[in-house]
């Protein structure tokens, strides 16, 4: 609203590297500061700082990161951040734009992996957010969930609805294998626990999160006992099923030397001998000072522009699932509905008054800077670190509840409760609370974790879980 009120965008850069520009504007206009401070706690002076600080200073970067999705409109606020880049023209430049993961520049023929035509129709998912109800038969799954493979994750304590998970893994007709390294907090329900090797025994080809460095993994030791690493389960699992495909056939080197397009120019003069060799190699599309990828558009969308009103509508064949609605079908000529809008919380005093009068704070659960969503959270050092699970609340809701530092606190909403000792401070802002993930249950004081109490409803886009969507109530106990 403020960069385009008071015209600080780059009009040369929006006429010809984007398209829906008039809606854009148009709909700004129902977001003025004012209204803004309101829903968010913002000063009115904050917001109009940042964005004309944002808009005259380039480059301009936005670094996205895990969690600004965790909420009911997050993928049409991931959509709304998406277009200030082009808007200011930050995109111009070498450093400016948007920052997450640079996966689209490696050539991967990601079809060697990928391979959908293998599902058989009729073949049911469940997202891993509603392994609880799965679990429990709250979904009316018919037949019943009777079997359980896990690799590859700790659902216990990364996926929400953590007391049904748990009495759901507790069912004695239900058969659980588990592929890991330590006994975390599902191996702990499994049947059978199949050891898996480590970084250290396996062969792996890794891109990045943040950087533009191809980067081959090779076995440092060979596998402990009788520890193996995914594919080879995997291709063990193929055979003994009678599946006879090629792909399920190829040793770890055979399947990367496939997976790479090792033609492509951005991997001039590299090849897995050199991998081999150097154990990385950085991509050959320019140098920190002269990358600026969309310089000229050359964006992955149908137009080949940043969008504003997104084309996918005007095909008419575009699926958004909107929250409370299900999912709506946008017919051809309908665009105007694809333009970034505000999705409130779904648990807030704005939108659900009852429920913020019981359970008046909202609860975040960012990733604990000791552990690895919850990997590691087992070992001596990092727990040292971590410290015990914690809550911190500002000073003025701890002092309406008699809490102090360090006092032992219960944390509670209708889907269930943890304990944690409360730490008191002015980093978050009053109404707001904040509890580290990834702590393991075993290791806490109510054998329960954040994800206890945390939802299973997703996100109005990409099934992105609403962990920052959660109001709770905190109690002292001890």
């Amino acid at each position: 609203n403020v960069v385009i009120n008071e015209d600080l965008i780059d009009r040369d850069y929006v006429e010809k590297y984007a398209v829906g520009y008039p809606e854009l504007k148009q709909r700004a206009q129902e977001y003025p500061p004012e209204r803004v401070s309101g829903i968010t706690g913002i000063p009115v002076a904050d917001i109009m700082k940042l964005a004309r600080e944002y808009a005259q200073t380039q480059p301009s970067a936005i670094r996205f990161g895990v969690g600004i999705e965790r909420q009911a409109g997050g993928g049409q606020c991931v959509r709304a951040i998406s277009c200030l880049p082009a808007l200011v023209g930050a995109w111009r430049r070498p450093g400016g734009g948007l920052v997450f993961m640079p996966n689209f520049a490696f050539p991967v023929k990601y079809e060697v992996l990928m391979r959908p035509d293998f599902i058989q129709p009729g073949t049911r998912h469940i997202n891993q957010y509603h392994l609880g109800a799965a679990l429990s038969g709250e979904l009316s799954l018919a037949p019943e969930l009777k079997a359980l493979f896990v690799y590859n994750s700790n659902p216990v304590v990364v996926a929400p609805d953590q007391d049904r998970i748990v009495a759901g893994l507790s069912r004695d007709d239900l058969f659980t294998v588990v592929s890991e390294q330590f006994m975390t907090d599902t191996a702990d329900f499994a049947d059978i626990v199949l050891p898996a090797t480590t970084q250290l025994e396996q062969f792996d080809l890794m891109f990045s999160w943040g950087h533009l460095y191809l980067t081959l993994n090779m076995p440092a030791i060979a596998p402990l006992g009788e520890a193996i690493s995914n594919t080879e389960l995997f291709r063990r699992l193929a055979a003994r099923m009678g599946f006879d495909d090629r792909c399920f056939k190829r040793t770890d080197e055979e399947t990367v030397l496939e997976l790479v397009d090792w033609a492509a120019p951005a991997l001039s003069g590299v090849d897995l001998d050199v991998l081999k060799r150097d154990g990385y190699a950085r991509l050959k599309i320019g140098t920190p000072d002269t990358y600026a990828p969309h310089a000229e558009g050359n964006f992955p969308t149908a137009s080949g522009k940043t969008e504003f009103v997104s084309s996918m509508a005007a095909r008419g064949n575009f699926v958004l699932p909107l929250f409370r609605q299900g999912s709506t079908r946008f017919e051809p000529g309908s665009a105007v509905d694809l333009l970034p809008s505000y999705i409130a919380p779904r648990e807030s005093a704005q939108t659900n008054p009852a429920l913020a009068a019981r359970y008046p704070l909202n609860i975040i659960s960012p990733k604990s800077h000791a552990f690895l969503n919850s990997c590691y959270a087992n070992m001596p050092r990092q727990r040292r670190i971590a410290g015990e699970p914690g809550v911190t609340l500002h000073p003025d809701d701890a002092a309406k509840r008699g809490i102090v530092e360090a006092r032992i606190v219960r944390v509670f909403n209708d889907r269930g409760s943890f304990k944690a000792l409360a730490h008191v401070s002015d980093a978050v802002r009053p109404g707001v609370v904040v509890a580290p993930l990834g702590y393991w249950r075993k290791f806490s004081r109510s054998n329960s974790t954040v994800n206890a109490a945390n939802p299973t409803v997703l996100a109005d886009l990409g099934n992105a879980p609403t962990f920052s969507d959660n109001l709770v109530e905190i109690e002292a106990v001890g």
